[in-house]
């Protein structure tokens, strides 16, 4: 072991600025700035919007070069590894005296205090070993990389920002990071560009602010709630609290975190909410649209696409009690009853919600379930654009999920929610993948036109 304590006796220094330098273009990599303008690593344009991929503005040599690197450098970190410590049962027993009364020499070595020396360069040494590691994961993609807290920056006029805490993908648990059409929506959100928001953002004093009531907004699936703080931040506080919500205990705690994080803790109310208990409610009325993944079933829905099995990563956890997600006003007794007009919501937001089968009908029921029937407002001096409830979600297009967003048009269809929207645009996921983006917003058909 080097006499020295210091981070140099371990490594070059070469070894540590080229370590640092790798460090830096992956933060840069996941900044927000470099994702907004389209911009690779380097900082230079990016000419092939519709690229499947990049990694970090590293070609596959670079990339190459530099994962086999880190992994040379593992491999001497753990040839400097000082001796592993004994655990205090183990220390016990070396502690122990002979049959003669004596300690042996051995043991006494093994039962000594660590020196200060010894201890600093152990830390050093776990410090480098966690740093050259996280850089590795990275190359394996976000899904092997660790806990992370990004801020996000909106351009608004003074600028405002966000701070998501990512946490670390650990078995099938969902809303483990932060997805591109989350950012998407959120920043369309900050822009005033959803309708329904705009009388509260929107900064001309020809605003007829005084006219609408301030929305009542439920986000679905909110996953890290970069989605849901944003229309936190952005809305009137003296309006109702935003909901935020999700399925799973896991996500609730990320949520709770994270709006601790950026002070929301007294604009937004977050809400445990199974979709599957809203359809097994509704599925008990008359008149409305049931779930069935039996195929074989002979009705009216003849022409609906075949509803295949739901995921197992969303039937991980089991409905939840009706009681406990808090979000309508039904009573404890299990009625079945329709939520009261007042209770419902002006806007209901959602990033990347329908990605599988089971959920393109449990969305559709959701939204139904939820969204106003009637106008925000009679007043028709007001744009009819401010005055409709309307449903707006932001995913990406995916070949493989093509028949799934099929689905999900069929069952939005059957509720009577029309896409009056149909907008496209251009985003990354982290920086790593291009996709084109649906934004679309839905309300009732009879709101289409007055």
């Amino acid at each position: 072991m080097p006499v020295s304590a210091t981070i140099p006796s371990i490594l070059p220094a070469g070894s540590l600025l080229r370590l640092k330098s790798l460090e830096d273009r992956i933060v840069y990599k996941y900044s927000q700035d470099r994702i907004d303008q389209g911009l690779d690593q380097d900082g230079n344009e990016i000419e092939n919007p519709t690229s499947d991929y990049f990694r970090a503005g590293e070609n596959e040599q670079d990339y190459s070069t530099n994962m086999q690197w880190l992994l040379k450098l593992l491999v001497k970190l753990e040839e400097v590894a000082p001796a592993e410590e004994y655990d205090e049962e183990e220390q016990e027993q070396e502690g122990t005296e002979d049959n003669d009364g004596t300690k042996s020499a051995a043991k006494l070595v093994n039962s000594r205090t660590e020196t200060l020396q010894e201890m600093e360069y152990r830390q050093q040494h776990e410090l480098l070993t966690e740093r050259v590691s996280s850089c590795l994961t990275h190359f394996c993609g976000r899904a092997a990389s660790g806990a992370m807290t990004r801020t996000w920056t909106y351009k608004t006029n003074p600028p405002q920002s966000l701070k998501i805490h990512d946490p670390s993908f650990t078995g099938g648990d969902v809303g483990f990071k932060t997805f591109g059409s989350a950012y998407l929506l959120s920043k369309h959100i900050a822009h005033g560009d959803i309708p329904q928001l705009e009388p509260w953002t929107c900064t001309s004093s020809s605003s007829p602010t005084t006219a609408l009531p301030l929305p009542k907004i439920l986000e679905l699936g909110s996953g890290t709630g970069l989605v849901g703080f944003a229309a936190t931040l952005f809305s009137n506080p003296r309006g109702p609290k935003v909901i935020l919500s999700d399925y799973h205990p896991n996500v609730i705690s990320t949520l709770h975190h994270n709006s601790a994080l950026n002070h929301l803790e007294d604009r937004c109310d977050i809400q445990l909410l199974d979709w599957r208990n809203i359809l097994q409610r509704r599925k008990h009325r008359p008149n409305v649209w049931r779930y069935s993944n039996d195929n074989s079933e002979v009705n009216e829905d003849e022409d609906k696409p075949p509803v295949q099995q739901r995921s197992s990563e969303y039937d991980i956890v089991a409905p939840t009690p009706l009681a406990a997600t808090g979000l309508s006003p039904i009573a404890d007794d299990g009625s079945n009853q329709e939520i009261p007009e007042q209770n419902r919501m002006d806007l209901i937001i959602g990033a990347e919600v329908v990605y599988d089968h089971g959920h393109a009908e449990l969305v559709a029921h959701v939204v139904d379930e939820y969204l106003k029937r009637d106008l925000i407002s009679t007043d028709k001096a007001i744009p009819l654009t401010r005055r409709r409830p309307a449903f707006h979600i932001m995913f990406p297009i995916r070949k493989t999920h093509s028949d799934v967003i099929a689905d999900f048009d069929f069952w939005m269809d059957k509720m009577g929610l029309v896409d009056c929207r149909k907008s496209k645009e251009w985003g990354r996921e982290d920086g790593e993948t291009t996709f084109l983006y649906h934004w679309r917003e839905y309300v009732r058909n009879e709101h289409l036109e007055e």
